[in-house]
């Protein structure tokens, strides 16, 4: 059993590492953009954790299986 919980917590860690990653670079675009209005607007849709999307995330399946 302890074989199968160190890959699951390696597999756990990397989303949210890849998941950072991907928001760190999304960031970058985000400030090379030269309109402020765009750039305020990227930043906003950018905000979302892992932790909060991965919240988000379970609610929306919750909600489906509901109906």
């Amino acid at each position: 059993m302890k074989y199968l919980i160190v890959p699951f917590l390696l597999a756990m860690t990397g989303c949210e590492v890849l998941y950072d990653a991907n928001r760190d670079k999304i960031g970058e675009y985000c400030n090379s953009l030269n309109n402020f209005d765009d750039r305020n607007a990227c930043r906003k849709r950018n905000q979302t954790s892992y932790q909060e999307y991965v919240q988000q995330r379970d609610q929306l399946k919750k909600g489906k299986s509901d109906k």
